[in-house]
């Protein structure tokens, strides 16, 4: 099988990230391309709106250019009229105009037959056509209409202010910000509005030609990029993506995340203290609260069984001690039979048998006390003081006037289970029996030491001048010690080790720890 590949550091990075951030990245990617689509076509009807507004100038400025050419028609029709009523028409024909505009009527040399007011200094030429000849003052304050009647010499001239040029022209249903000039071929420029400018916005500019193409209106209509309901309709999506995001990361969070960081703090307070304290679990999430009311159960029923067990366990190690002190009760009744058998005993080879019986059975239930004060603590029997007594035992145990071995020890902290150190016991006993009976006085050394490489074995050596075969002739009972130890030594599951020359015995047994040297 190939290797699965490694993941790429986006993919680590996104690991490492807290479950609720997970969530909210998901959930505003998967949100992402419906808020786009959203805002895109709402920029789309914003779009489509600014052409409509568009159109609606352009429509505005024909209005405007038409009410102009009407009031051009209405005027040089006035006119017309004034020119058939001679000296009286002046007067009659500036206030049917109205707004204070001013007349005047000429003859066919340019001679003024009448004026409504004095007028600017003009030098009037008659017209070649019918059609009303228009022209904006220099200064752009008025709007100067000169016409003739065909029937008719002479012509007449019409002076409109800019205040009622401005009411005649201004375009239906618009009562926003606008502008609107008229201008002719010379340069001059008749301002009939004003735009107000505003902070953010644009001019949509539409232009008309008027009075046959005299002049030209121009119209510009102040217009924001994107209307208050343009905004909100392009700005809407995003805020509904990231409300959407939110809600359904805060939802998560609050509904199912804290819940279950708050049951991790639970259990985490209940592995290290064994006892659970469920937290206070307000999520509406069903599922969540049965969790931790299961786990509550849980826990009552696992606190429950340890302490079961450890009532089960307090019964049994009860039960065990009792055992081990019965047995060295018992045993040390049997050492007390011995011993008063051997003093009644009818000859000495008697007697040395019931003291070679007694010595095993002190040193079997001396393993038996060892192992029962060792029990609480479950680190196995404890070897130096249990080599140490045996041995004080053993000395102790002679008959009078047999002189006493020199017992040297040295011992380190080792630990060992109960059957390897009732073999131990047993070897020790026939090994210094053996060897203060053969050489009365003799020197006996026992030391125990770590195996090096080995941490689970120990060398349990004796050394003495008495174990050399040839310091004593070899008699039944040094063959049955030979025969003894070699069992002994097949119990404990090692070669046994000996040495003539130096009178050494020793073995490997099996040790549960070491502790220190000695």
């Amino acid at each position: 099988m190939q290797p699965a590949p490694s993941p790429s550091p986006a993919v680590r990075l996104f690991a490492r990230l807290s479950t609720s951030l997970k969530i909210l990245i998901v959930l505003s990617l998967a949100l992402l391309p419906l808020g786009m689509i959203a805002s895109l076509a709402s920029l789309e009807t914003a779009s489509a709106n600014r052409t409509n507004r568009e159109a609606a100038a352009r429509l505005l400025a024909t209005d405007s250019a038409e009410r102009f050419n009407l009031m051009i028609d209405r005027t040089a029709g006035i006119l017309h009229g004034a020119q058939r009523e001679a000296a009286t028409g002046c007067r009659h024909a500036a206030d049917t105009i109205g707004h204070g505009a001013a007349v005047a009527l000429f003859d066919a040399f340019g001679k003024q037959i009448c004026a409504s007011e004095k007028l600017p200094a003009i030098l009037p030429n008659r017209p070649n056509t019918s059609t009303p000849i228009v022209t904006i003052a220099p200064d752009g304050q008025s709007l100067r209409l000169t016409t003739s009647a065909m029937d008719l010499p002479g012509f007449a001239v019409a002076v409109l202010p800019r205040d009622f040029v401005v009411s005649a022209t201004h375009p239906h249903a618009l009562d926003g910000s606008y502008s609107l000039n008229a201008s002719d071929g010379a340069g001059h420029v008749l301002r009939m509005a004003t735009i107000q400018s505003i902070p953010v916005g644009r001019e949509t500019l539409a232009a008309q030609g008027v009075a046959s193409n005299q002049l030209r209106i121009t119209m510009s209509v102040a217009s924001p990029p994107l209307s208050a309901n343009e905004i909100l309709l392009t700005l809407l999506p995003i805020l509904m993506w990231v409300a959407g995001a939110a809600i359904g990361w805060l939802v998560v969070d609050r509904l199912i995340l804290r819940p279950l960081e708050s049951m991790q703090d639970a259990i985490d307070t209940y592995r290290l203290t064994g006892r659970f304290v469920p937290p206070p679990l307000t999520t509406p999430a069903f599922e969540i609260r049965t969790l931790g009311r299961a786990f509550q159960l849980a826990a009552q029923t696992i606190t429950r069984h340890e302490a079961d067990l450890e009532d089960g366990l307090a019964r049994q190690t009860r039960l065990t001690r009792e055992v081990h002190h019965r047995v060295k009760n018992n045993l040390q009744v049997v050492a007390s039979l011995l011993n008063i058998h051997a003093r009644g005993a009818p000859t000495v080879e008697a007697a040395d048998a019931y003291a070679t019986i007694q010595r095993r059975v002190d040193a079997l239930a001396l393993v038996h006390r060892s192992h029962y004060a060792e029990l609480e603590v479950n680190q196995g029997i404890a070897l130096r003081p249990l080599i140490g007594e045996i041995a004080a035992n053993l000395r102790g145990s002679l008959q009078a006037g047999i002189k006493p071995p020199a017992i040297t020890l040295q011992i380190g902290l080792f630990h060992a289970n109960q059957d390897v150190a009732v073999s131990i016991a047993f070897l020790l006993v026939e090994v210094i029996e053996t060897a203060m009976t053969r050489l009365p006085g003799t020197s006996i050394a026992i030391t125990l030491e770590a195996v090096p490489e080995k941490p689970d074995r120990a060398r349990l050596a004796v050394r003495s001048p008495a174990l050399d075969r040839d310091v004593a002739p070899i008699d039944s009972q040094f063959e049955l010690f030979e025969r003894v130890i070699g069992g002994l030594s097949r119990q404990l599951r090692a070669p046994l080790e000996r040495d003539d020359a130096h009178g050494l015995v020793a073995i490997d047994i099996s040790v549960m720890n070491e502790a220190s040297g000695a």
